[in-house]
């Protein structure tokens, strides 16, 4: 895969040119709307003044520094993010190596060290709810102090709201994790505004796909949040193709067994895809995990949900 070079990884490989520009920073888990509005506002100052975006993230996410037995999913993973911010406005992003030491940094010092020393930015562009520094001490109001010392320019980008049912709420990458835990693929992508993804490796599984004629790949998602359990219609995307799917997310009911597993009939292939790298784009939720009284009863379900995957897609 050829990379991106406007994503960089690490302070040390910052290039002279993405100096002295627009400068927004942030965990930027999912990139959805609210990232991409702070993205649009950085870029329109940027090419009023002629001058670089650049995104700055971290990976990886503070929270799984500080709290290494409670990891959070992620909703992106870190290449994906940093080419998703490129495609939404910046001229690089930059990925910062996230320790303790990184962590335990004053704002003040987060602002010179960090920030001014390897940016030297004229204006930072930030959400409301942005905060900064070692235990998070640093907000809107310090940074605007900092920038009239350090000389930049601190810019608010309106939240962006959205509407799911229960009134209007604030996009938000706490807002998305809920929306996918819940199953609600389609609410989510609303918010990120394109389908959810998943990447990860095909790994062996339990071969029951195949004994019912309908082979699975099963996909090892890391430290990435997964929708709810249910019967999924999507795309899978290897080795730069795509073919339409039928994924399943759950634990087996009706063979009794506790994994839970991301499986997905990919249609009208037979190739095998063991060890490569796979993305599973959601389009829709077609039904609940069930348990079924046999293996006969699931494969017929199994062929019924197929039919209605190549509806949708027809």
């Amino acid at each position: 895969m050829t990379m991106n070079p406007c994503c960089i990884t690490g302070l040390d490989n910052v290039p002279p040119e993405a100096g002295g520009g627009v400068l927004t920073l942030g965990n930027f888990d999912g990139v959805h709307l609210g990232h991409q509005s702070i993205l649009a506002s950085a870029r329109a100052i940027g090419d009023a003044e002629k001058m670089p975006v650049v995104a700055v993230t971290f990976d990886p996410p503070p929270d799984l520094v500080l709290r290494p037995d409670d990891p959070p999913r992620r909703i992106t993973l870190a290449a994906r993010k940093a080419a998703l911010l490129c495609d939404c406005g910046a001229d690089y992003t930059v990925t910062v190596r996230t320790d303790m030491a990184l962590l335990a940094l004053s704002p003040e010092k987060f602002v010179r060290e960090i920030l001014v020393g390897h940016f030297a930015p004229k204006h930072i562009v930030e959400g409301e709810n942005f905060f900064y520094g070692r235990r998070r001490e640093g907000n809107v109001r310090t940074l605007r102090d900092s920038g009239a010392v350090c000389g930049f320019e601190v810019h608010l980008a309106e939240p962006v709201m959205g509407d799911f049912g229960d009134g209007p709420v604030q996009i938000s990458s706490t807002l998305v994790r809920g929306l996918l835990l819940a199953g609600r693929i389609e609410s989510a992508a609303e918010a990120l505004g394109r389908r959810f993804e998943i990447c990860g490796t095909v790994v062996e599984g339990m071969q029951r796909g195949r004994e019912m004629n309908y082979p699975t790949a099963n996909i090892d998602p890391g430290l990435q949040i997964t929708p709810n359990d249910g019967v999924y219609a999507g795309i899978a995307i290897v080795d730069e193709c795509e073919y339409i799917a039928a994924i399943s997310i759950g634990d087996h009911p009706t063979f009794g067994d506790a994994g839970r597993t991301i499986e997905a009939f990919l249609l009208d292939t037979d190739g095998c895809f063991y060890g490569k790298a796979m993305t599973l784009r959601f389009e829709a939720r077609l039904r609940d995990q069930v348990r079924f009284e046999s293996p006969a009863v699931l494969a017929d379900q199994m062929r019924k949900d197929v039919e209605r995957v190549r509806e949708l897609f027809r």
